[in-house]
Order: structure tokens, then C-alpha cells, then sequence
């Protein structure tokens, strides 16, 4: 799998507010469609869903547009979404048996899919695509999904979008959560890729 992500360059996904719309420049954000066209579904978590309402489309770049998986613990989502728009793309909600209220999921809109693993581990979900024949997948989750992501070993490859702006705060959102790294021989070290300069903005790509 591949992880996606856009930060400031001072290394922030977002406000502490939540806010996130939009750190990059529109050159990046239609490069983005053209990245989605490449693969065959694309994961977000449930925070990115009710903090973003995202879209997640390739802006007809590609037909059949990918498949868009929505993962929850919780099934707690809201009732009005883009994802729950069927007309342009399908969309997928994948919960977690363990820990999910079913009954959260009664008003979702009948031309979503539903469908459960028994854990909140990344790589049943990857199994459970892949079973589907959805095996190029791009993850656009927040930091404690990506972090669960390249834990698990679902990550291969990360594309980093970055933007010349400061968004500072001590509590400004991050790509990532806490991985408990207590030294530096234990951190993540990414091989080298390609580095592309855009309009206003830089783009990485890095592999694990």
C-alpha cells in the first residue's frame, strides 16, 4: 500500500482545531486526482470522515473511480457525507466487529457497503480488499491509522506532499501517532525515492 499525506513545512497535517482545508495549492490537490486514478480502492479512517468530509474521487481521471473504504472501530459516522453519494464512486464501510455499534449503521444510505473484521489490525483490512481482487491501495488516514498502517506492514511507499506555510502549535495534528520509539536506532527510516518541485509546493515519495 501506499500512504498519502499533505503537511506545512513545519511538519502539520492540521490545525489543533481540526482544521485542514487546504494546506496545499491547487496544482497539488489536482495531482493528487491523478495519483488516486492509480489504484484500485482508498482507505480512510473514521476521523478523517467526520473531520474532512472528503470526496475521494479521481475527478473522472478514471472509470470505474476506485473504490473509497471508510474504517471504523466504532461505526459512530455521520449521516450526511460526501462518501455516501454512490452516484459518482462506490464506497465501502469495513467496522470492526469487536467494537463497533451496529446500530450506528442502520441510516447509513443502502448503496454503501457494509462489512466487518473481527479486529482493528490494518492488515485484515488489506486481506479483505485483496480478497476482492483490490490489491493497489492508497491510504489517506490520519496519524493513528497511518501509524497502525506502517506498523502492520500495509505501507510500502509514502508520497508527502509539503507546503511553505507555518501552522505551528504544540497540539497541531501530526502525520503520525506515537510509534513509543525510545531511541534513535529504533526510528523509521524511509529509502530514497524522487523529489518533485510543483507550483508552490514540494512532493516526496519515499519507500519502507
Amino acid at each position: 500500500g501506499v500512504l498519502k499525506w499533505a503537511m506545512s513545512i513545519d511538519g502539520r497535517i492540521g490545525l489543533k482545531n481540526g482544521k485542514s482545508q487546504w494546506i496545499t495549492d491547487v496544482y497539488s490537490r489536482s495531482m493528487v486526482h491523478s495519483i488516486r486514478a492509480k489504484f484500485d480502492a482508498i482507505i480512510v479512517g473514521g476521523n478523517t470522515l467526520r473531520k474532512d468530509n472528503p470526496l475521494l474521487t479521481t475527478r473522472s481521471k478514471k472509470y470505474p473511480e476506485p473504490l473509497r473504504v471508510v474504517f471504523t472501530r466504532s461505526a459512530d459516522l455521520p449521516l450526511e457525507r460526501n462518501l455516501w453519494n454512490c452516484s459518482e464512486a462506490k464506497t465501502l464501510i469495513v467496522y470492526v466487529e469487536s467494537s463497533a455499534n451496529e446500530e450506528n449503521l442502520k441510516n447509513i444510505p443502502k448503496c454503501v457497503e457494509l462489512a466487518k473484521i473481527p479486529s482493528d489490525n490494518p492488515k485484515l483490512l488489506s486481506k479483505l480488499l485483496a480478497e476482492r481482487g483490490l490489491n493497489n491501495i492508497l491510504w489517506e488516514c490520519g496519524p493513528n491509522l497511518a501509524t497502525s498502517a506502517i506498523k502492520n506492514g500495509c505501507i510500502q511507499e509514502t508520497i508527502t506532499f509539503i507546503a511553505p506555510k507555518i501552522l505551528g502549535g504544540l497540539n497541531s495534528m501530526t502525520p503520525f501517532s506515537d510509534f513509543n520509539f525510545k531511541d534513535m536506532d529504533e526510528v523509521k527510516i524511509l529509502n530514497k525515492g524522487s523529489i518533485q518541485i510543483l507550483n508552490d509546493d514540494i512532493c516526496l515519495k519515499n519507500f519502507l
